[in-house]
């Protein structure tokens, strides 16, 4: 009997420990930060695809979280599904309309597929949340001079320059303007 009894407790305490792993990974997949981790080494492996599941995952269990619509939408735009970035973006925004950079990534899907107009008015909304952000003024200064604008894209790249893009200081010590 004693034999018996150890054996036994030893299959409970094994299936004990096995349910517990079995709620563990169950919580660990319900986790949106854990889908966001796995989404952010997917993408950063080129496994788009699986990405792409994962951010779904965690937009599914947490729909009011701006952060996996947006690396969503992100990792749409590295697969050139710009129209599907740009909604993810948009619904990203929604979300959350006081966040400067979501206005400047999806200003940068919309530059991406030559919607310049409109990337113009993310990188604007952008400066408007957030006057030191760089990376709008830059990507306005790039849209602007797509247009044609030279004047408003120099004044651009100046504001970029002077809160400290050093992609803008080159550009402008390339063509010889101050800074």
């Amino acid at each position: 009997m004693a034999i018996r009894s150890g054996r036994m407790e030893r299959v409970l305490l094994w299936s004990g420990k096995f349910v517990v792993l079995a709620a563990l990974v169950f919580l660990c997949a319900c986790n949106v930060s854990y889908l966001e981790k796995f989404g952010e080494f997917d993408t950063a492996q080129g496994n788009y695809e699986e990405a792409l599941k994962d951010y779904s995952k965690a937009i599914r269990y947490n729909p009011r979280n701006p952060e996996p619509r947006a690396a969503r939408g992100y990792v749409y735009q590295k697969m050139g599904r710009h129209d599907e970035a740009i909604a993810d973006y948009t619904k990203a925004i929604e979300l959350d309309p006081t966040d400067d950079e979501l206005y400047l990534i999806r200003g940068i899907a919309y530059s991406l597929k030559g919607n310049e107009d409109q990337a113009i008015v993310d990188y604007s909304k952008a400066i408007e949340i957030d006057s030191r952000n760089a990376d709008a003024y830059f990507n306005r200064a790039q849209a602007y001079e797509a247009k044609g604008n030279a004047e408003q894209a120099v004044k651009d790249y100046q504001g970029a320059a002077r809160l400290g893009s050093s992609r803008a200081q080159s550009v402008l010590t390339g063509r010889k303007i101050a800074w």
